[in-house]
Protein backbone atom coordinates (compact mmCIF):
# COMPACT_ATOMS: atom_id res chain seq x y z
CA UNK A 1 0.00 0.00 0.00
CA UNK A 2 2.83 2.39 0.84
CA UNK A 3 4.60 1.66 -2.31
CA UNK A 4 1.77 2.43 -4.24
CA UNK A 5 1.50 5.66 -3.00
CA UNK A 6 4.95 6.71 -3.49
CA UNK A 7 4.82 5.61 -6.70
CA UNK A 8 1.28 7.66 -7.15
CA UNK A 9 2.93 10.85 -5.72
CA UNK A 10 6.30 10.54 -7.49
CA UNK A 11 4.09 10.46 -10.63
CA UNK A 12 2.16 13.69 -9.51
CA UNK A 13 5.41 14.98 -9.12
CA UNK A 14 6.79 14.46 -12.67
CA UNK A 15 3.79 16.12 -14.26
CA UNK A 16 3.76 19.11 -11.87
CA UNK A 17 2.86 21.97 -14.57
CA UNK A 18 5.45 25.22 -14.52
CA UNK A 19 4.16 28.36 -15.97
CA UNK A 20 5.45 29.14 -19.04
CA UNK A 21 7.16 32.44 -19.93
CA UNK A 22 5.78 34.63 -22.94
CA UNK A 23 8.94 33.87 -25.46
CA UNK A 24 8.44 29.85 -24.52
CA UNK A 25 4.83 30.47 -25.58
CA UNK A 26 6.02 31.76 -28.71
CA UNK A 27 8.32 29.77 -29.37
CA UNK A 28 5.93 26.47 -28.91
CA UNK A 29 2.84 28.07 -30.68
CA UNK A 30 5.18 28.75 -33.79
CA UNK A 31 5.11 24.92 -33.77
CA UNK A 32 1.71 24.40 -33.56
CA UNK A 33 -1.01 25.07 -36.49
CA UNK A 34 -3.77 27.83 -35.43
CA UNK A 35 -3.36 28.10 -31.73
CA UNK A 36 -3.33 31.65 -30.70
CA UNK A 37 -2.74 32.74 -27.17
CA UNK A 38 -5.10 35.63 -25.49
CA UNK A 39 -4.79 36.52 -21.83
CA UNK A 40 -3.46 33.42 -20.03
CA UNK A 41 -4.65 30.55 -22.25
CA UNK A 42 -4.18 29.21 -25.63
CA UNK A 43 -7.41 28.94 -27.99
CA UNK A 44 -7.57 27.07 -31.09
CA UNK A 45 -11.13 26.58 -33.58
CA UNK A 46 -11.63 23.71 -35.53
CA UNK A 47 -13.81 23.35 -38.49
CA UNK A 48 -15.33 19.56 -39.34
CA UNK A 49 -17.55 18.68 -42.11
CA UNK A 50 -20.54 18.03 -40.21
CA UNK A 51 -21.89 17.68 -36.74
CA UNK A 52 -21.64 14.26 -36.22
CA UNK A 53 -17.53 14.75 -37.06
CA UNK A 54 -17.12 17.74 -34.14
CA UNK A 55 -19.35 15.78 -31.83
CA UNK A 56 -16.94 12.86 -31.92
CA UNK A 57 -13.83 15.06 -31.95
CA UNK A 58 -15.39 16.56 -28.51
CA UNK A 59 -15.92 13.11 -27.22
CA UNK A 60 -12.52 12.21 -27.93
CA UNK A 61 -11.19 15.33 -26.36
CA UNK A 62 -12.94 14.83 -23.38
CA UNK A 63 -11.72 11.19 -22.88
CA UNK A 64 -8.06 12.99 -23.67
CA UNK A 65 -8.04 15.61 -20.85
CA UNK A 66 -9.71 12.67 -18.40
CA UNK A 67 -6.86 10.46 -19.04
CA UNK A 68 -4.45 13.88 -18.95
CA UNK A 69 -6.39 15.11 -15.65
CA UNK A 70 -6.06 18.57 -17.85
CA UNK A 71 -9.59 19.93 -18.77
CA UNK A 72 -10.31 22.40 -21.78
CA UNK A 73 -12.93 24.55 -21.95
CA UNK A 74 -14.93 23.50 -24.64
CA UNK A 75 -17.57 25.05 -26.98
CA UNK A 76 -19.35 23.37 -29.77
CA UNK A 77 -21.40 24.58 -32.22
CA UNK A 78 -22.64 22.44 -35.13
CA UNK A 79 -19.36 21.97 -37.46
CA UNK A 80 -16.83 24.03 -35.25
CA UNK A 81 -15.51 23.16 -32.11
CA UNK A 82 -13.43 25.93 -30.03
CA UNK A 83 -11.10 24.84 -27.46
CA UNK A 84 -9.57 27.03 -24.87
CA UNK A 85 -6.37 25.68 -22.57
CA UNK A 86 -4.90 27.44 -19.52
CA UNK A 87 -3.16 25.73 -16.37
CA UNK A 88 -5.29 27.21 -13.01
CA UNK A 89 -2.90 25.67 -10.58
CA UNK A 90 -0.34 28.05 -12.40
CA UNK A 91 -2.27 30.81 -13.18
CA UNK A 92 -1.71 30.81 -16.32
CA UNK A 93 0.03 28.46 -19.32
CA UNK A 94 1.79 25.46 -18.93
CA UNK A 95 3.38 22.58 -20.95
CA UNK A 96 0.39 20.59 -20.09
CA UNK A 97 -1.66 22.81 -22.22
CA UNK A 98 0.82 22.70 -25.56
CA UNK A 99 1.10 18.82 -25.00
CA UNK A 100 -3.00 18.87 -24.67
CA UNK A 101 -3.19 21.57 -27.77
CA UNK A 102 -0.70 18.88 -29.84
CA UNK A 103 -3.02 15.80 -28.98
CA UNK A 104 -6.04 17.33 -29.53
CA UNK A 105 -5.12 18.66 -33.31
CA UNK A 106 -4.04 14.83 -33.66
CA UNK A 107 -7.33 13.67 -33.05
CA UNK A 108 -9.09 16.52 -35.47
CA UNK A 109 -6.54 15.88 -38.04
CA UNK A 110 -7.39 12.25 -38.19
CA UNK A 111 -11.32 13.42 -38.25
CA UNK A 112 -10.94 15.88 -40.75
CA UNK A 113 -9.10 14.01 -43.20
CA UNK A 114 -11.70 11.35 -42.90
CA UNK A 115 -15.21 12.46 -45.33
Amino acid sequence: MIQAWVRLNLLHIAVMAVKLTGHQIEVVLSTLDGWKQEGGQIFKEYQFSDFISASMFVTGANLEAEKANHHPELMHRYQKVKIQLSTHDVGGISELDLRMAKKLDGRAKSLQSVG
